[in-house]
């Protein structure tokens, strides 16, 4: 009975001793998972941008393979050639087949790139936005170029001291569905209405960050409008397409301005020219340069929670809020300054 007895309980206190042993794995390695949020021993980044061929997002490139090299890591550049949210899909579909630690995206359509982000997640991988936010549930986290309120004051402010602060505008936004671009119409509407009443928005149009498209919809707008047009926002890609329209249809671009969000490269021309007084962005470079710090805190369980700073490299330290890093404000680009840009 004696003999049984301790049998019984030597069988039960190693039964009890495999449990735990197992128990104490999985949680070591729900631990090990929860710390890194990407997929294991990969330093391979995936940036995708809405559109490989704009210069914009080459910058991008350069500043996230700059963080990179600091890093660690090496970063994956591919996407769709023009702004194409399908296209974008598909190339988050490749990336999940290769498991790298983290995709990074800046959405086309928030929406429809959510489906297979969540996949990309559910399959370990870390994904974060950067420039045009995505469902917040497809992603850990957002790097946001500069305060999206500062941005949108900025379009306004710079067109209405070129109009006397009154007149009626066309708006060029990149597409429909672009997370950041509604988010700055969304802060420039109130602003209008409570420092420039004046300035009304009469017709928003997208212009797909494309220099054809915007050529075109200006035109054709442009044409019907012409004597009650006083100016022309663009605020997605193509601005210097806005002149190119104006000058075809026999306008002086001094007397209708275009103003807005600009790439250096694409108006630096028509800034020295004297054709666009100013606009307004900030360094693609320096927001996916900071992106990549952000990517290795998450993945060394050093990102902040809740509220805190990333310490981001030669950017210093930068502020985060509920998973929102903050890099910076935005800038003006002049004729004294846009030579200093090479985007």
């Amino acid at each position: 009975m004696t003999t049984m007895r301790g049998s019984v309980l030597l069988r039960t206190g190693g039964a009890r001793l495999i449990a735990f042993s197992l128990l104490a794995a999985v949680v070591a390695g729900c631990g090990s998972s929860a710390s890194t949020g990407g997929s294991g021993t990969s330093k391979v980044i995936v940036l995708i941008p809405k559109q490989t061929s704009d210069p914009f997002f080459t910058d991008a490139a350069n500043g996230a393979k700059e963080a990179a090299a600091a890093l660690g890591y090496t970063i994956s550049y591919v996407g769709p050639s023009t702004a194409d949210a399908a296209g974008q899909v598909t190339t988050i579909e490749n990336s999940i087949q290769k498991h790298p630690a983290a995709i990074t995206i800046s959405g086309d359509d928030p929406d429809a790139v959510a489906p297979a982000l969540k996949r990309a997640m559910a399959a370990g991988i870390l994904v974060t936005a950067f420039n045009a936010d995505v469902a917040k549930d497809a992603r850990k986290l957002f790097i946001s170029q500069a305060s999206d309120e500062l941005i949108a004051q900025g379009i306004v402010d710079t067109m209405a001291a070129q109009v006397n602060d009154q007149g009626h505008f066309l708006l060029v936004t990149s597409t429909a569905t672009a997370a950041n671009q509604n988010t700055w119409i969304a802060f420039m509407k109130p602003y209008i209405a409570s420092k420039h009443p004046n300035l009304h928005i009469d017709q928003i149009i997208p212009g797909n960050d494309d220099p054809a498209t915007v050529l075109s919809v200006v035109s054709t707008y442009l044409a019907a409008h012409k004597s009650t047009t006083t100016g022309v926002w663009v605020i997605g890609g193509g601005m210097s397409a806005a002149v190119k329209a104006e000058q075809q249809l026999g306008i002086d671009p001094h007397a209708m301005p275009v103003a807005g969000l600009c790439i250096p490269s694409d108006v630096k021309a028509a800034i020295h020219a004297g054709l666009i007084k100013n606009c307004v962005l900030w360094s693609p470079a320096d927001t996916a340069y900071a992106n990549v710090y952000a990517i290795d805190a998450y993945l060394k369980g050093t990102f902040p929670k809740g509220d805190g700073t990333l310490a981001a490299g030669k950017l210093g330290n930068l502020s985060v809020t509920n998973g929102v890093v903050n890099v910076g404000k935005p800038v003006t680009f002049t004729a004294d300054n846009i030579d200093q840009f090479h985007f």
